[in-house]
């Protein structure tokens, strides 16, 4: 598979685009997606998975994660790991595209997404 195969869709407040890769299509396990924040795109909801740890694997840019309330300048090439009912949010306030790999397990029917108040 390659990142064209992937069924595309506009990330909430068109902030973005995310490239589903694994998910409940094949397996309830684990869902991968690749998400391009476009440069001063609106802030994501802060929010927290219940059951479902989350990785962020930076490929392109710089952005921003608040995650349990702290805020976090983040580049590529790191990897981020955010552990169940954690708070975050993710954001692009910056010039360029920012792009990463994002890694929920488990997912299916184990995934939520809970807003939470900033």
């Amino acid at each position: 598979m390659t990142l064209e195969d992937g069924l595309r869709s506009t990330l909430d407040n068109g902030r973005g685009e995310k490239i589903k890769l694994v998910d409940e299509r094949l397996t309830g396990t684990i869902d991968l997606h690749h998400n391009t924040l476009f440069a001063r795109g609106g802030k994501g909801r802060y929010h927290r998975h219940t059951k479902a740890d989350n990785v962020y694997i930076v490929t392109g840019g710089e952005g921003e994660l608040i995650a349990d309330g702290v805020a976090h300048t983040v580049r590529k090439g790191q990897i981020i790991f955010i552990p169940a009912g954690t708070p975050h949010s993710l954001s692009n306030p910056g010039e360029e595209p920012f792009s990463i790999f994002e890694i929920y397990a488990p997912a299916g029917a184990d995934f939520d997404f809970i807003p939470v108040q900033e």
